[in-house]
């Protein structure tokens, strides 16, 4: 009973232990764009925006007076969270920090 006990306690531990956090710095030239990623608006750069997958991504940055950008980003996985080290990295107890920046530089819009 007591060596169960134990492995409940160890793997409560480990279930509660740190994690992989995934996120992207969006910044752009000039700041304060409005930042659009798969349709959901995230708000006005310099932005922090965390995600879930390592896949592609609809980003759409406008600013008035400016060019709006649209393009198609990938993230790309990081060996860590390669089966099966993933599971070894979310068993450790501290987080890990796996931070993508994008940075986008809007022209101005031509008046005739």
């Amino acid at each position: 009973m007591k060596k169960f006990l134990i492995c409940i306690v160890f793997i409560l531990i480990l279930i509660t232990s740190g994690c992989i956090r995934s996120r992207v710095v969006v910044t752009s030239q000039p700041s304060g764009a409005d930042v659009t990623i798969n349709n959901a608006y995230r708000g006005k750069t310099p932005i922090i925006v965390p995600f879930g997958w390592y896949w592609y991504y609809d980003f759409v940055i406008e600013k008035e007076g400016y060019q709006k950008i649209k393009v198609l980003e990938r993230f790309h996985t990081p060996v860590w969270c390669w089966i099966p080290l993933d599971l070894v990295m979310e068993a450790i107890p501290i987080n890990f920090y796996d931070t993508k920046h994008r940075k986008y530089t809007l022209k101005p819009v031509e008046t005739p």
